[in-house]
């Protein structure tokens, strides 16, 4: 695995995040192409679940970065 340091993979996790709200409101409100947002979805997803197991290793070498649950927005509206 290549070194990327803690910082840029919050920054990731977070830009993954956002991509995934605004897929999930383009299948949601049917803005976009329902197939393509779809395996768009399912591709961010699968890259947020590499990077949460990575951002997890890197917490435990890094007192500064903030739990994962801090990072991610959930739809709770």
């Amino acid at each position: 695995m290549a070194d990327v340091s803690g910082n840029t993979l919050l920054m990731a996790v977070q830009a993954v995040n956002d991509a995934i709200a605004l897929l999930d409101e383009s299948i949601r409100d049917g803005s976009g192409d329902p197939v393509d947002d779809t395996e768009m979805l399912m591709s961010y997803t699968r890259a947020a679940e590499e990077l949460r197991s990575a951002y997890e290793v890197a917490r435990l070498t890094s007192s500064n970065l903030p739990p994962y649950a801090d990072l991610i927005v959930t739809d709770t509206e």
